[in-house]
């Protein structure tokens, strides 16, 4: 079973491929929402793409996860250090749904930028 922290280091690894990242956790059918808007996987793969070309580095914190079968729910932290300087700081809010080989279906998520000094836990 697939979680979202998996799913995101190996979606932003550049040294795997985007497809097989994909294939990895998400199904064929997968579709997102994210703050109101719906894409499919064809357009999901498109942005990955292009997150990968202008990210330099990643870091997840999850909050909160919740697991029961074929259901996920979770909230994360999410740091995304860019080529050009630029450093975005978001809290990611979000419900899945995974099939019956563990990869998400579907994801709902709402997403806030938040300041950096809103990233200390505890």
């Amino acid at each position: 079973m697939s979680t979202i922290k998996e799913a995101v280091v190996d979606l932003l690894n550049p040294e795997l491929p985007v497809q097989a990242s994909i294939d990895a956790h998400f199904a064929p059918e997968f579709r997102q929402r994210v703050n109101g808007d719906w894409i499919d996987r064809v357009a999901f793969f498109d942005g990955i793409v292009r997150l990968r070309e202008l990210l330099d580095k990643v870091t997840v914190t999850v909050l909160d996860e919740l697991d029961i079968g074929e259901q996920y729910a979770e909230r994360h932290l999410i740091t995304l250090l860019m080529r050009d300087g630029q450093v975005i700081n978001q809290e990611v809010y979000l419900f899945g749904r995974r099939d019956s080989y563990g990869r998400f279906v579907r994801i709902e998520e709402v997403t806030t930028a938040v300041s950096a000094e809103s990233f200390t836990v505890g």
